[in-house]
């Protein structure tokens, strides 16, 4: 080949690149632009996305502090009232542990009583019956004395 022809085909290749590379430069200027445009739009509405999301962030503070003092409110208005409860239970539970076990002594000395000649059979069902229940009534006395140092405690 002659430097000719050589230089025929060299120009047919940048030809060939150049119209190949045309179509890609204009997409990529429109592109630019478009992205000119975009980054235009932010800088002007983003002062006003950030005040909104500040607004919004104030908004959801404001709440969360307005619903734990009103939960505050709430266990410090109904948690006295509670443990009052609770310790008229304790009390009543107390009462009527003792009018059980006045009640067992009363029905176990009628029995024995009764009964007459088996005393003995009469002391171990006497003895049985009353640890039985007066084993129940501490029990229930207890969880219901633990139920009230839970609500203690709770108190803030």
């Amino acid at each position: 080949m002659n430097w000719e022809t050589t230089l025929f085909v060299l120009c047919l290749a940048v030809v060939v690149l150049v119209a190949f590379t045309i179509p890609v430069l204009l997409q990529l200027r429109r592109t630019i632009q478009n992205l000119d445009a975009t980054v235009t739009t932010l800088n002007q509405n983003l002062p006003q996305i950030l005040k909104n999301l500040d607004s919004i962030t104030e908004n959801i503070r404001q709440s969360v502090s307005t619903v734990r003092v009103t939960v505050e409110e709430t266990i410090n208005r109904s948690l006295p009232s509670v443990l009052e409860n609770v310790d008229r239970l304790t009390s009543t539970l107390g009462k009527s542990v003792e009018m059980v076990r006045s009640r067992v002594e009363d029905v176990s000395k009628g029995v024995e009583r009764f009964r007459g000649g088996l005393g003995h059979f009469d002391d171990r069902l006497k003895g049985s019956t009353r640890s039985r229940i007066s084993h129940a009534l501490t029990t229930f006395a207890g969880v219901v004395k633990r139920v009230r140092v839970m609500l203690e405690s709770m108190r803030p």
